[in-house]
């Protein structure tokens, strides 16, 4: 897809080549008008805008998760709602997704990770349609670090970055608010555990929100259940199958593991049932929005049992906050 002709035309005037406008669009498409603003910063500085090569705009999301958090962090804290990081890809750069502040994860954490084990200092957030990739009618649930100087140290750090940055890890999924239906379908790290020189920076704070995984899960799940949505969330096992991974690089047997674990200790410290999917599940999922492609296809042919989980309004609180023994630091995507 071409930019708008408008901007064409400058890039043009300039002597932009043709695979550093290509680099450029998909930042254009991702992060929005920003991308545009900052690479016209770096062509001042460059000795000519027709020499700038498509590394030369690898610093552009850098530049822009600062400015962004810069300007944005401080209204969350205020519980005031935000554009988000990402555009949805149909918007073209055009327009972003939502930010929503939640309020402190404290209350929610406490239920599914003891009072042993640390609880973030952070903002609990709510992204629609606000994740990498750009897909429509998705929702995704991230703690940002309190401590902007953090938020913005783990934005700027090693990894995946698929949702809001500050965040270390999230869990996200696809809502259908027509049909009322939610699919989660990740709970996946945004940065990689600091090792020897990676992400060192981060070090001390990645230990300090080392239990997102099961905070986002349960915020996530929380949320969905006080609105009466029927929730179903995939197992490890059709992680592969969803995604479409590359069969030379097949999700590892722990990563199922440590997915199915982390669903298993936050339900059951919430009190849902997980259920196996009925008949009468496979058309529901069919006649929503929230399966992609890939899953679409698989369900059609063999049902969705074995899948997913269908989770079942809470049962009942908890004998005790937090009286899951969880495991922090475990996650559900390779580091």
């Amino acid at each position: 897809m071409p930019f708008p002709e408008h901007i064409e035309a400058v890039f043009a005037h300039f002597g932009i080549a043709s695979d550093t406008k290509a680099a450029l669009y998909d930042l254009y498409v991702s992060m929005g008008s920003e991308v545009l603003e900052v690479f016209a910063e770096l062509s001042d500085r460059a000795t000519s805008p027709s020499e700038l090569r498509p590394e030369d705009t690898l610093p552009i999301r850098e530049t822009i998760v600062e400015r962004y958090l810069k300007r944005n962090h401080p209204r969350w804290i205020e519980n005031t709602p935000t554009p988000s990081f990402w555009s949805p890809r149909v918007s073209e750069g055009r327009a972003n997704g939502l930010a929503v502040p939640l309020g402190s994860p404290t209350a929610i954490a406490t239920r599914v990770v003891g009072n042993d084990q640390p609880i973030p200092a952070g903002i609990l957030m709510l992204g629609r349609n606000a994740h990498f990739g750009g897909r429509e009618e998705t929702i995704s649930f991230d703690v940002v670090a309190a401590d902007l100087d953090d938020a913005i140290a783990i934005g700027k750090a090693q990894g995946q970055q698929h949702t809001l940055p500050g965040s270390v890890g999230e869990t996200s999924g696809t809502f259908d608010g027509r049909s009322n239906v939610a699919l989660l379908w990740e709970v996946q790290p945004n940065v990689y555990k600091p090792a020897a020189d990676r992400n060192r920076p981060i070090k001390k704070v990645y230990q300090r929100h080392r239990n997102w995984h099961l905070i986002t899960l349960a915020a996530a799940l929380d949320w969905l259940l006080q609105r009466s949505v029927a929730t179903y969330i995939l197992k490890g096992e059709a992680l592969a199958i969803t995604h479409e991974v590359n069969p030379d690089k097949p999700v590892s047997d722990t990563i199922v593991a440590h997915h199915n674990r982390t669903v298993a200790e936050v339900t059951r410290a919430l009190g849902i049932e997980l259920a196996e999917p009925q008949g009468s599940d496979d058309e529901v999922l069919r006649e929503s929005s929230v399966m992609n492609h890939a899953l679409r296809k698989h369900v059609l042919g063999h049902g969705a049992d074995g899948l997913m989980w269908k989770c079942g309004v809470p049962v009942s609180a908890p004998a005790s906050a937090g009286a899951v023994p969880a495991k922090a630091g475990t996650h559900t995507k390779a580091e």
